[in-house]
């Protein structure tokens, strides 16, 4: 009983250990694979200068670039208006809009024509008095002459003895009443002058006084200054106008601004560069226009449909925005309700909201790319050994920061002659939409070379690459760059009222090489 216990327990382990014997002796040997390189397939682009139109696009309000305020000069009864006197008809140049009663100020001119008529009489009069009286004084010297000669006499008959001291004393004072009247002639004639200067100063009050009543006469009509749309009217027929009251409010048909507000450093990128300095003197709009040379370009996106107006840049803001810390630019557009078509082209008006494109003038030789392709502060690695390269074929995503130097700067990556990936670093001058231009002096590009612009994670360099061309993507950058795109924007304004842009280029491309990212 005990030897067959024993055998239960031996019998199975000898089996065992035969059959693992034999499975030793049998097995396969497992066949050693090379690792294969694996190959990433990307979009690529060539790289070339080209001339570029710098771009800052906004938006902005319609305003109209001249309107009047019709403010009542004079009170009265509105007893005459405009048959079109209502919110938002056209009123030509020099159309009467209304009138107000003129009888109170027509009788105090009726008065002040009076008062001058009176002056005017007058003056005559003195002058006819004053032709009189030197007449008179004339004849009253002759008298006194005469009497002189006779008092003579006298004095000296009186002295002979021929006639009575009485005699003598009378022809004395006969003598002096003469010399009196002379002398009263004499002064009134003196006064003659000024008496005309009195009239003559009474005459010019009333002359003023008639022109302030026809003055007032002619404020009670409202004449059109210029070519205007009523954007406000607060009278009506039979209503009382009290002076210093908005009766109505017109636009200017003929121009419109619109304020877009933009950062300085964005305005600074349409600037060209200019060697001259300008004196305090020498500053003026024109000479500013033409040495910074920004043309403008305004939007109304409207049912699926872009309309534009040709803009003229006006003149910046005298301060910067103390909220937003914004720079207004000031655009014209003339003849807003030119080429009008009903129901196609609408004019442009008043508080319409509106997309504005500045350009600057054209800068050459530049290297643009999209700004998708432009990697802000991306740490990138080196393959340098086989096991790195095995590691990578298997997807690590830790190997940009197992290998090589690390660096935060903004870089780019390109596909050499041996389609290997390689970065270079660059320094972006400024941004166009959806495009980055490079700085003009950067040497680290050749034209030709291939830009990558997929976005590759993990970028590792020196990794094997399968670029395929995005010819489509070339075609936009370039129309892009140089300002012919008629393809609207989309542009949203943050908090601040500064817009910022963004365009399709990046969904353009992924849908030009969809096929090839089937591949990977």
């Amino acid at each position: 009983m005990k030897t067959a216990k024993k055998l239960l327990i031996v019998i199975p382990i000898v089996c065992g250990i035969m059959v693992f014997m034999y499975m030793k002796k049998n097995r396969t040997v497992p066949v050693r694979l090379d690792a294969k390189e694996r190959i990433r397939t990307v979009r690529v682009i060539s790289l070339e200068k080209m001339d570029v139109i710098p771009r800052a696009t906004g938006y902005g309000y319609v305003e109209p670039a001249q309107s009047w305020d019709a403010i009542s000069e004079v009170s009265g009864k509105v007893i005459e208006v405009h048959p079109y006197l209502k919110k938002g008809f056209f009123i030509n140049k020099g159309e009467r809009l209304l009138r107000i009663d003129t009888a109170t100020y027509g009788l105090a001119e009726s008065r002040g024509k009076a008062e001058v008529m009176n002056v005017d009489a007058q003056l005559k009069e003195l002058e006819q008095s004053r032709e009189n009286t030197r007449r008179l004084l004339e004849i009253e010297k002759r008298s006194l002459n005469i009497s002189a000669q006779e008092l003579e006499r006298k004095r000296g008959l009186f002295k002979k003895g021929y006639i009575s001291e009485s005699e003598m004393e009378n022809e004395e004072k006969r003598f002096l009443a003469q010399q009196t009247t002379v002398n009263n002639l004499q002064n009134s004639l003196d006064l003659f002058p000024a008496q005309r200067k009195a009239l003559l100063a009474r005459k010019d009050s009333g002359e003023l006084t008639l022109t302030e009543r026809q003055l007032d006469v002619a404020k009670t009509e409202i004449i059109a200054p210029f070519d205007c749309r009523l954007s406000l009217v607060n009278v009506e027929l039979n209503q009382y106008a009290a002076p210093g009251s908005l009766l109505l409010r017109a636009e200017s048909i003929h121009s419109v601004e619109i304020p877009v507000q933009i950062t300085p450093q964005t305005f600074m990128t349409l600037l060209p560069k200019i060697d001259k300095s300008f004196m305090p003197g020498e500053l003026s709009i024109e000479t500013i226009r033409k040495a910074i040379g920004i043309s403008a370009l305004v939007r109304l996106p409207i049912q699926g449909k872009e309309i534009t107006w040709q803009g003229l840049f006006s003149r910046t803001s005298e301060s910067m925005d103390l909220t937003t810390g914004a720079l207004t630019i000031f655009v014209t557009v003339d003849e807003p309700y030119g080429n009008v078509i009903p129901g196609k082209r609408p004019p442009l008006i008043t508080n319409m909201y509106v997309e504005v494109e500045l350009r600057g003038k054209s800068v050459p030789e530049r290297y643009v790319v999209p700004s998708s392709a432009v990697h802000e502060g991306v740490e990138t690695g080196n393959i340098s050994n086989e096991e790195d390269m095995k590691v990578a074929d298997e997807g690590s995503k830790n190997i940009s920061r197992k290998v090589g130097e690390v660096g935060s700067s903004s870089v780019i990556y390109i596909a050499d002659s041996k389609n290997r990936l390689k970065t270079r670093k660059v320094n972006v001058a400024y941004r166009i939409k959806d495009m980055a231009v490079l700085e003009q002096d950067f040497m680290g590009l050749e034209q030709g070379e291939f830009l990558v612009t997929s976005d590759l994670v993990p970028a590792i360099e020196g990794m094997l690459l399968n670029p395929v061309r995005d010819i489509t993507t070339e075609n936009k950058i370039k129309s892009e760059a140089s300002g012919k795109t008629s393809e609207a924007t989309e542009i949203t304004p943050n908090a601040s009222g500064i817009t910022s842009t963004a365009s399709g280029i990046t969904s353009k491309i992924s849908e030009t090489a969809s096929e090839a990212d089937k591949k990977e």
